[in-house]
């Protein structure tokens, strides 16, 4: 809220409205923390209670003067320390926290008032709509702050305080909790603290799993969310539609994406729960003072040095934060070390070095895909005509169970065979289901896409679950339990489907073994997400681009904002290079104008393979969003904001231009990657596909992606499995298995030196000439023979 300042009389800061000499809000600094680093080398301080100096960034201040910075250090290595001649032969004395309390009393005064204010409104007006109102509990410097603003305006008995333990904490958070504990017992002997945990140790599911990464972030909903709110129904199970009201610390200041919350935000995070931002717009500063002021328990981690507390190893943790963990704890911190290492090593990476590097670098924070992590479940999924066919392999769960989320109408039983109607909304589909104890097979006699992708997230339900809760904790009337095993109470159930629809497999292991993105060559990047504006990739535009390639960047009727976005189209699609500051024509644009298929649904094709390979949005949609499915922008814009760390603009204004390509060009209406309905104003953006795809373009994106695998042999059955993300004709068209293979065969015959294909009885090989480098070339080569 205030702006920051030195006060250089008393060592301290000032809390100010405005100011000409304003820094960043600095950290205090304790003893643990100079000693940890070796400033005892150099310096001269007591082993006082009270911080002894600040801290912005790595460079250290006293008395508002830059003393000294540190460089380098990971999780591995040590920072290196330089001193300024400010900083030469100091003696230390601690900050004067009377005098500091003293001077930002007026300001402190008016932040606290404010935060109070904002509790007991929020109280008053929920406080007949919710069930529990609970302060959310880390043992950080901002939840400290929340829980004792809240205790000083809520009756103790009116709130808990819950704790919830990852598992991953270190030894000082649990600490504080107790002695938190401790302090408000003595204070109001009626307010309640609990711990809650998941079932199922951190450990063990980052191996099952895979270590979480700031693409995959499965441990929030498995380790927070999940287990309060099964706590919370443990405590009232008669109680159908839970709700809950949240007091969290989340500050703005420490989240770009956070930011552009509602401070008071209902169902954004989970549907059961309602979360208030006491502190939101405080700064760092301020939640030390305040802290101070009221003589607060503060977890011993921020005397070693570390800029937030919460799990030991995090993909969202900075390399300072693992060095400082590490030295400390390291019994703690090297279990998940050697988990990241072993997850290495079965990616190909032996040797011990090599592995260092990579976990230095942080390169396993951006882990976007299940390579690596052992797993012999595989679900398959088969268009048959207007039937579509679900295969599930080594299946954890009963396809039975998770079918009642529908309205089951009838299921008749025939030894391992079931026949029976489904109810989906007004829609009733007939169902054929086969099971043993290691195979499951659904055909569903319906080619509705709704009906479809949402059976296709049952079956990810089904073969994946291990019960990790965190599909429990979306169901608003308690009807589903996964503890031992999956149960649904149909006379509770609504068949909202919220919980199969709150994560875009159905699953969340199923997603984060399945997720796409790869963190070399740009895939699993958010980077130029936006970069279209809103303008999508329009027919005219091309057509006009094409007349006159040389002269179209000076005679174009584009305006200011869709010249630009027009560009990065034509960069992405490999129609343009960009070379420094020069954008020059590409070969590919050539070929296409000399073979006069620059207006053709093929050279749509082309260019939609290539965009795959080079534009954010494209690739997002193609490796997130299920075929047969229906999309609004808003419901692909939240989810684009769960997958990565983006503001709501440059997500919405992605995915709106790709939509507006949708709609402008072949790909929408004629190929149906994302065919556009429109229901008054709102679009609805359905990912259909077709099995009528040009040859040519299909060997073009085989060699693609051979080029990319870095391979030329491959199997019909690996382009069509779940975890296959990486540019393969039925990625990237939705083409049927069926037509795909009659196109493999007609490709085999007319073009006996680019491929050769078995596809018989058991057999669906393809090989691809391995003398083949440069597929702009290729097609070159094709269309010559063409012509």
């Amino acid at each position: 809220m205030y702006k920051v300042e030195w006060d250089k009389k008393s060592g301290g800061v000032l809390l100010v409205t405005s100011s000409e000499n304003e820094i960043i809000p600095p950290r205090p600094v304790f003893y643990e923390e100079l000693d940890l680093l070796g400033f005892n080398k150099y310096w001269d301080y007591p082993q006082s209670q009270e911080p002894l100096l600040w801290n912005i960034g790595r460079r250290y201040f006293y008395k508002g003067e830059l003393v000294a910075e540190v460089r380098g250090g990971n999780i591995y290595e040590e920072p290196k320390i330089k001193l300024t001649e400010n900083g030469k032969n100091l003696k230390l004395e601690p900050i004067n926290l009377e005098l500091l309390i003293e001077n930002n009393k007026e300001a402190l005064k008016t932040i606290e008032n404010e935060a109070i204010d904002f509790i007991n409104e929020v109280y008053n007006k929920y406080k007949d709509k919710v069930d529990y109102f609970i302060v959310s509990y880390s043992g950080g410097k901002d939840s400290q702050v929340v829980l004792d603003l809240v205790s000083r305006t809520i009756p103790p008995d009116e709130f808990m305080v819950i704790f919830t333990d990852t598992t991953m904490e270190i030894p000082p958070t649990y600490e504080i909790f107790e002695k938190t504990k401790e302090y408000y017992s003595k204070i109001y002997p009626t307010l309640k603290f609990f711990i809650v945990r998941n079932e199922q140790h951190s450990y063990d599911l980052w191996k099952i799993f895979g270590p979480p990464s700031r693409i995959i972030r499965w441990c929030c909903s498995v380790y927070k969310t999940s287990p309060q709110v099964r706590f919370l129904r443990r405590l009232n199970p008669e109680k159908q539609n839970l709700k809950i009201l949240v007091f969290d610390g989340v500050r703005a200041e420490e989240s770009t994406r956070r930011s552009g919350y509602s401070r008071v935000a209902e169902e954004v995070k989970h549907l059961t729960q309602i979360n208030a931002e006491v502190i939101r717009d405080w700064n760092l500063t301020e939640t030390f003072i305040y802290i101070y002021s009221r003589s607060l328990p503060l977890n011993k981690g921020y005397r070693y040095g570390l800029n937030r507390v919460g799990c030991s190893i995090c993909p969202f943790g900075s390399s300072w934060s693992e060095y400082i963990i590490r030295s400390i704890f390291p019994d703690i911190a090297n279990v998940y070390i050697d988990i990241i290492g072993n997850h290495l090593t079965s990616l190909g990476l032996h040797d011990e070095e090599e592995r260092k590097k990579y976990i230095i670098s942080g390169n396993w924070k951006k882990r976007a895909g299940g390579d690596g992590v052992e797993n012999n479940i595989r679900v398959e999924f088969i268009k048959e005509n207007k039937n579509f066919k679900i295969i599930m392999f080594n299946p954890r769960e009963n396809i039975l169970e998770w079918l009642k989320v529908f309205k089951i109408i009838n299921i008749r039983k025939n030894q391992n065979t079931y026949i029976g109607e489904l109810k989906f909304n007004d829609f009733i589909t007939d169902i054929k289901l086969y099971l043993s104890d290691n195979y499951t097979e659904i055909i569903v006699e319906n080619d509705d896409v709704n009906i479809i992708n949402t059976i296709k997230k049952i079956a990810y339900k089904t073969a994946y679950c291990i019960h990790c809760g965190a599909c429990e904790a979306e169901c608003k009337t308690g009807a589903l339990k996964v503890l031992p095993n999956v149960k649904i109470n149909t006379n509770l159930c609504k068949n909202c489907l919220n919980c199969v629809n709150f994560v875009s497999n159905g699953c969340l292991l199923a997603k984060s073994l399945d997720s796409s993105e790869r963190s070399s060559n740009k895939m699993g990047e958010a980077q130029g997400f936006g970069r279209y504006l809103t303008f999508g990739m329009r027919s005219e535009w091309l057509k006009s681009f094409f007349a006159n390639p040389e002269e179209w960047f000076t005679r174009n009727t584009l305006g200011n904002r869709q010249y630009p976005a027009m560009i990065n189209w034509l960069i992405d699609s490999e129609l343009l290079i960009h070379q420094r500051k020069e954008k020059i024509i590409s070969p590919l644009t050539n070929i296409l104008k000399k073979h006069s298929i620059f207006i053709s649904t093929l050279s749509w094709q082309i260019i939609w393979i290539n965009l795959f390979y080079n534009s954010p949005v494209v690739r997002w949609y193609l490796n997130k969003i299920p075929w047969y499915t229906s999309h609004t922008s808003k419901s692909l814009t939240k989810l684009v904001m769960k997958d990565f760390e983006i503001s709501f603009k440059t997500a919405y204004g992605g995915i709106i231009s790709l939509l507006n390509t949708f709609e402008s060009s072949p790909l929408g209406n004629t190929l149906k990657i994302g065919y556009i309905e429109k229901n008054g104003r709102l679009r609805i953006v359905k990912k259909m596909g077709t099995d009528d795809i040009h040859p040519i373009a299909i060997l073009y994106s085989l060699y693609r992606y051979a080029i990319f695998k870095k391979r030329y042999k491959f199997t019909v059955s690996e382009l069509y499995k779940d975890t296959n993300k990486d540019g393969s004709p039925y990625l990237l068209f939705g083409i049927s298995r069926e037509a795909l293979e009659n196109n493999l065969r007609w490709l085999n015959n007319k073009y006996r030196d680019l491929i050769h294909v078995d596809i018989i009885a058991d057999l669906d090989n393809i090989s691809l000439s391995e003398e083949i480098k440069d597929y702009v070339a290729l097609l070159n080569d094709i269309m010559g023979r063409e012509n």
